[in-house]
């Protein structure tokens, strides 16, 4: 009778366990698994957000006009209006020197571009032969700067190296070569809400 009973304690004890086995899996006994985090390490870094770096102030006497300028022509730039100023500055001393009214004309102030007409055909009407070149721009730098009623100006001084090559169209073989160094001071101006992004030259300044 007794060796009955733990019989039937056995089986019963073995289906517990079966059915505990299929419950819970071939994992039991095993060491739990590490908890969720919910700390802030637990959540998704969040997207780094694209952030504008500061462009460095402006220094030197033309600040307070560039700072003017870029705060109402945000594409401004004094880097790359100063390349823009020495590819004009070289253009219209070649012009002159060729007669290129066309090119002078859109690089020029109307009243400026006057004067150099005028120069020109004073210059055809002798019978005058000019050939300029520049040698080397030495130094190109912008001296002041400023915004007045929505018209950007700014000053930039040029030196440079100029070869001039001048004679009469009835004896060229005559002409005159000559170098020699040049200082002046070129201001350039623009209306900052023109859709035109070109500045023209204002006036024209010799320093040395």
């Amino acid at each position: 009778m007794v060796l009955m009973q733990i019989l039937i304690f056995a089986a019963i004890a073995g289906f517990v366990l079966i059915k505990l086995y299929n419950v819970l899996g071939k994992d039991v006994g095993a060491p739990p698994s590490k908890p969720a985090q919910l700390g802030p390490a637990a959540q998704s870094a969040p997207k780094s957000s694209a952030v504008t770096p500061l462009r460095p102030a402006y220094t030197g006497p033309a600040a307070a006009g560039l700072e003017a300028i870029n705060a109402a022509d945000n594409q401004f730039d004094p880097k790359s209006f100063l390349e823009g100023a020495k590819m004009a500055y070289e253009q219209i001393v070649e012009a002159y020197s060729s007669g290129d009214k066309k090119t002078l004309k859109s690089l020029l102030q109307s009243d400026v571009y006057a004067r150099y007409v005028e120069a020109i055909e004073a210059r055809k009407e002798k019978g005058i032969l000019l050939d300029t070149e520049i040698i080397r721009i030495n130094k190109a730098e912008i001296k002041e700067a400023a915004l007045e009623n929505k018209s950007a100006k700014v000053v930039v001084e040029f030196a440079a190296e100029i070869s001039t090559r001048e004679g009469h169209e009835d004896k060229p073989e005559n002409a005159e070569v000559q170098s020699a160094k040049t200082t002046e001071e070129w201001t350039f101006v623009r209306e900052v809400r023109a859709r035109d992004p070109n500045w023209k030259l204002a006036s024209v300044a010799t320093l040395a």
